[in-house]
This record gives C-alpha cells, sequence and structure tokens, in this order.
C-alpha cells in the first residue's frame, strides 16, 4: 500500500473515531438520536391551533389524556401527545388524502449557502405543526443524512437505497424501499449514501443511449416520488450542489423552489449564473420530454448578519432584485443554530446554548420564515389554498 492512500485511511479511521466519540457524548446514553422534546400548555396548544382552555376542557370531557406532570406539578405534553391530540380533536393541519405532496427543491449550486441546514430545520419546523414529511437527500455528502443520525457508510453494502433506485441498471423497484425512519415520528427520509456518486456516473452513461434511455434517466427520482406523492404532506430536497443528471433528476421531481442566498457579494453573483443554468436545465428536459412548472420559486436570504453594513446593503439589493420572489424575513445568522447543527440537531430538537431569549430570537425567526413558504405550500393544495378558495367567493358573488 502506498504512503499516499495508507496515510488517507488513517486520517479516515481516526476521523471516524472522533465521530463517533463525538456522537456518543451528543446522544448518550443511546447510540441512537432520541427526542426529549416537551411542551407546556400553552406552546402544545399553539401548535395543534387551539387554546389552553380548549385542551383543558376535552380533557376534562374526556376527550384527551390528561397531561403529564413532573413532581413539581408542573403539566407537559410530549411530541407524542400532540399526534395524538390532532387525531382526537380531528386537526388535520396537512393536505386531504387524495391531493399531493408539495415537493420543494432547497437548491443552489454554491456551496455554504446552508442548503442542509435549512433542510433540517425546515422538516422538523413542519413536523412540530403536524405535517408529515419525507426528506430526500439526494447529496453524495449526505450533511442531511448524518443530521437526521444516519450514517451513509453504513448503507454500502445495502440494496434498497436512493443509489440503486436511481441507477438505470435497476427496475423500477419498490421506492418506498429506501425509506428510513427518523427520530421524529412525522419524518421519514431517504439518506443519501456512498453510491449515489455511483448512480450519476450511470445515469450520465444514459447519454449514448438516446431517446427513451435518457428520458428515463432524467425521470426516475419522479417516478419514485410519484409512487408515494399520496403519503406525504411535504417532501423535501437536499440537492446536489452541482447540476449532473442527479441534479435534472432533483429539477424534474421538484414542484416548488426555495433558493438560499446569504447577503453576501459573491454569493449574489453566483446566484445569477445559478438561475440562468436552471433555466437552461429546466429547457434541456422539456426537450427530452419532461416538463417541469413549478407552483413557487422563493428565494431566501440566509446566515443574515443586519449589524454588518456590507450585508445590511446587499440586503436591500435583494428586495430590489428579487421583489416578490423573495421571502419577506431572512434567516439570520445565529450561534444557536451553529451549535445545534455541530450537535447533528436542529434548534427545535437543541435546549438554549446562551440565554433563552437568544434562543428564542433565532427559533422566533426561522418560524417566520418557515411560515412563509408554509403558506406557499398551502396554496398548492386546493383544500388550503386561500388565493382559490377567495376567487371561487368572487366567481359566485359575481355570479
Amino acid at each position: 500500500m502506498s504512503y499516499t492512500v495508507n496515510t488517507l485511511r488513517n486520517m479516515t479511521r481516526s476521523c471516524e473515531m472522533m465521530r463517533d466519540r463525538v456522537k456518543a457524548v451528543v446522544f448518550k446514553p443511546d447510540e441512537r438520536k432520541v427526542l426529549n422534546i416537551t411542551f407546556g400548555p400553552t406552546a402544545a396548544a399553539e401548535l395543534v391551533g387551539r387554546t389552553p382552555e380548549a385542551l383543558a376542557k376535552a380533557e376534562k370531557e374526556g376527550r384527551l389524556a390528561p397531561p403529564k406532570q413532573l413532581n413539581n406539578g408542573r403539566r407537559y405534553y410530549t411530541l407524542e401527545d400532540l399526534t395524538h391530540i390532532r387525531k382526537a380533536l380531528n386537526i388535520h393541519p396537512g393536505k386531504l388524502a387524495h391531493e399531493n405532496a408539495v415537493v420543494v427543491a432547497v437548491q443552489n449550486f454554491k456551496g455554504g449557502v446552508g442548503k442542509s441546514t435549512i433542510t433540517k430545520h425546515f422538516a422538523d419546523f413542519l413536523a412540530l405543526n403536524g405535517y408529515s414529511v419525507l426528506v430526500i437527500d439526494c447529496d453524495p455528502q449526505a450533511s442531511t443524512t448524518t443530521m437526521f443520525d444516519i450514517q451513509p457508510e453504513a448503507l454500502i453494502d445495502e440494496e434498497e437505497t436512493l443509489g440503486n433506485f436511481l441507477s438505470p441498471r435497476s427496475t423500477f423497484d419498490d421506492f418506498r424501499k429506501a425509506i428510513r425512519e427518523t427520530a421524529w415520528p412525522t419524518i421519514k427520509i431517504v439518506p443519501s449514501s456512498l453510491g449515489l456518486q455511483d448512480a450519476e456516473w450511470d445515469l450520465t452513461a444514459t447519454l449514448t443511449e438516446g431517446g427513451q434511455a435518457v428520458r428515463e434517466g432524467l425521470q426516475r427520482l419522479r417516478i419514485g416520488i410519484d409512487s408515494i406523492i399520496n403519503d406525504f404532506d411535504v417532501v423535501l430536497l437536499d440537492p446536489p450542489p452541482a447540476m449532473g443528471f442527479l441534479g435534472l433528476n432533483v429539477m424534474a421531481a421538484a414542484t416548488g423552489m426555495l433558493i438560499p442566498v446569504p447577503a453576501r457579494q459573491l454569493d449574489y453573483l453566483s446566484t445569477i449564473h445559478f438561475m440562468d443554468t436552471i433555466a437552461e436545465n429546466i429547457e434541456i428536459l422539456e426537450d427530452h420530454g419532461t416538463p417541469v412548472d413549478y407552483g413557487f420559486i422563493r428565494v431566501v436570504c440566509s446566515a443574515y448578519t443586519p449589524s454588518k453594513p456590507g450585508e445590511a446593503d446587499m440586503w436591500k439589493m435583494m428586495k430590489a432584485t428579487y421583489a416578490n420572489f423573495l421571502l419577506n424575513q431572512p434567516i439570520l445568522a445565529s450561534e444557536e443554530i451553529k451549535n445545534a447543527t455541530q450537535a447533528f440537531r436542529s434548534i427545535y430538537e437543541s435546549k438554549p446554548s446562551a440565554a433563552h431569549a437568544t434562543y428564542q430570537r433565532c427559533r422566533d425567526n426561522l418560524n417566520a420564515v418557515f411560515g412563509e413558504v408554509l403558506n406557499e405550500i398551502h396554496e398548492q393544495w386546493p383544500s388550503k389554498s386561500i388565493s382559490r378558495r377567495s376567487s371561487d367567493t368572487a366567481g359566485s358573488v359575481a355570479a
């Protein structure tokens, strides 16, 4: 074995050992992440869309089980309790059973813009608010997979993976087999694996076959998602940072796009190229019989520090440039997010790392941002769309 190979393998082993030591500290005494999230009566009521008094009344009437209590008498609810409450009170925040999930790609080619962090936090936000979520990690770097406590290298010998499903060497077998459980009861994930890069090469090879082979290669992820499209409210795609066949599969499968752009000049300029490339590749998809029509495209300013003059100026420029396509709320840079992700968590799974007020500001900011995206998602479902109901009302009045 050469010096270079031996050195790289030794470094890999050292990194794996340190990673396991870090996870042992973070998740102890369990090997896997366990959610330890509880809610007081006010927070629980807000999440299910009722008042604390309404929950107390339902409990008194026997429609709900009483909340758990600590030794000091404090009442609390778990994440599972919220699910039971919604079911018992017939609260359905998501779509109707026959409606399709909204498939959102969190997309930008540039690294360091927060794609995986946003995907993880958005998934947790949706789950907290009662939505059923499938996360599909399409990035061979597997950052989102790792944050959901799945080790990509553990899937190397697995046959039921996204990489195997996407490979043109396989048949269109059951996509469900690649779906894994997470610590969140209403979040499932199709993790990234080491074989995903092989699938990219296999898909690229279909170019030599042309015609139907290329068309199937571009649509494999869409076909897989179509097989489970009614089972979830939202499907979140974390794409690779480059536009190869994997990226084209993501674009073909998505029905909405969220584009993270930090308020920095280089990121702003690179996004110009990104959007032009996206448009060109959509034309390529359509030329190969794969029509693409997104219900919404929104830009979110990520990791924003308003106290920095340069970023404040860029925020103004972004508002002037993107206008109605830019979310009203930027994602503020926060040590809380950084500390949480270093512990393989979102802030929705974490306790405050500093002052509680700082943690709450960060959480409130994310809630506001994701609330805007959730409104866009609702507009894709006829049963939830405010604009469609308004239009129907106007039509009835006009009639």
